[in-house]
């Protein structure tokens, strides 16, 4: 396994972003955070969608593509933010892979939202959306 390092949202923090290897692609917790100014999008919706962006970009370093994720962890920090999320994450997620959704505190205050993906190179691209 190689990983793939890019900012996160705690200094020196004892993880990788993402781990890979010719086949796997393992993205840790990712919230809507830009990690290069440590500045979180405001709305739920909006950290949805950036969270998402960062996971796309992450996959791309690692030769992986949004649309060969297969599964996901998904952690809402309330239940007023849960029909945003998930209602945001149908619109910009472009496949339907396993998952687990669960209201629970992220470690990041104002956080109102964190994902963490498992995508597999071989799965084809534009995997099935129904």
């Amino acid at each position: 396994m190689q990983t793939a390092d890019f900012p996160l949202p705690f200094v020196n923090a004892p993880y990788s972003r993402a781990m890979f290897d010719d086949e796997w692609i393992f993205v840790s917790g990712t919230i809507g955070m830009d990690y290069d100014t440590q500045t979180l999008a405001v709305s739920a919706e909006d950290q949805t969608r950036l969270m998402v962006r960062n996971i796309e970009k992450y996959l791309a370093a690692c030769g992986g593509r949004l649309e060969q994720v297969i599964n996901y962890t998904l952690i809402v920090a309330g239940a007023e933010h849960l029909g945003a999320v998930v209602q945001t994450l149908s619109e910009v997620l472009p496949c339907k892979p396993t998952g687990t959704a669960m209201l629970a505190g992220i470690a990041v205050p104002k956080a109102w939202v964190e994902m963490q993906v498992i995508a597999r190179k071989s799965q084809p691209v534009g995997g099935a959306r129904s």
